[in-house]
């Protein structure tokens, strides 16, 4: 257990986390009253279960997120909630290749139960007692919520052997393989071979606890617009693509030269900057690009 917090009781928690033993007591026991579940719509049908934790819940999991799960090392394969990556990376590994099969695992966090985050504190060396505290303040109704702060770098750790085991049967056909949280990249200078290979991957994820979205599996090749995690392929180039740099184009139009309400240009210049922010790390040019045209028209 080198590099991690020895705890060996609730005392030593509550002690180490500054919260007193009462309380951390009633967060363990009756973790699930300090949520409030928000339900958002989805893209398509349906809605997606959010759990917001409260602040006092919050600052608990960011303490463990921080002295224990942000200590553990993931796979290469993973390319989402990790320190130092972001979509770019995510993309960067497949923009030689021509021929992309992209799959999405359905319902992702939920499909993760408190038995496997237990396995993630165990495995690490607490104790049986401890492992259990940690899995309640880390979980809710026995799965992993999305929207709790430990959540991503659980899915991450308990996602290690997945990635193991799909990379280690597709690099036998010199296929790339990435994975942004629950979107499952493939990449290859041919489409049979991704699609020889899509079978046994779906049997591998199904062994490991996961389904995968149908509506959402894609195969993407030279003549299609090649969008993996929002940015797009071109001539072994990534970036946001010509559709999105226009309609950034065009929101800057609208906030300069039309007669916009104080709240709607707040609103406008707050969405623009925030783009700009994004496209920093991901696609410098583009934002160099936005830029000038937003200084053209000023």
């Amino acid at each position: 257990m080198t590099g991690f917090p020895a705890i060996w009781d609730l005392k030593e928690l509550s002690y180490k986390i500054h919260l007193s033993t009462s309380f951390l007591y009633m967060l363990w026991k009756f973790n699930n009253e300090y949520y409030i579940e928000i339900q958002l719509p989805k893209k398509g049908n349906g809605f997606r279960s959010i759990f917001c934790p409260s602040n006092e819940m919050k600052a608990v999991q960011a303490w463990i997120l921080r002295n224990i799960l942000d200590k553990v090392q993931i796979s290469d394969s993973a390319t989402g909630f990790c320190k130092g990556k972001n979509v770019l990376d995510n993309v960067n590994l497949h923009k030689n290749n021509r021929f992309f099969l992209c799959l999405d695992i359905e319902n992702f966090f939920p499909s993760i139960p408190d038995a496997k985050v237990y396995n993630v504190f165990n495995s690490i060396g607490y104790s049986s007692y401890v492992s259990h505290i940690l899995t309640s303040l880390c979980t809710c109704k026995e799965i992993l919520p999305q929207g709790a702060v430990t959540s991503p770098a659980l899915s991450n750790i308990i996602c290690i052997r997945l990635d193991k085991r799909i990379r280690n049967y597709v690099g036998k056909f010199n296929i790339s393989y990435t994975r942004y949280a629950d979107d499952l990249i493939f990449s290859s200078m041919s489409h049979r071979i991704l699609f020889r290979i899509k079978k046994f991957v779906i049997a591998i994820l199904r062994n490991e606890g996961f389904e995968i979205n149908k509506s959402k599996t894609r195969v993407m090749g030279p003549c299609t617009q090649r969008k993996v995690t929002g940015l797009v392929i071109s001539d072994n180039s990534v970036g946001i693509g010509r559709k999105r740099k226009r309609v950034l184009r065009a929101e800057i139009h609208h906030l300069i030269k039309k007669k916009l309400s104080k709240e709607k240009k707040a609103k406008t210049r707050n969405h623009i900057n925030g783009w700009f922010a994004y496209l920093k790390s991901v696609d410098p040019k583009a934002r160099g690009q936005l830029e000038s045209y937003l200084n053209r028209i000023s």
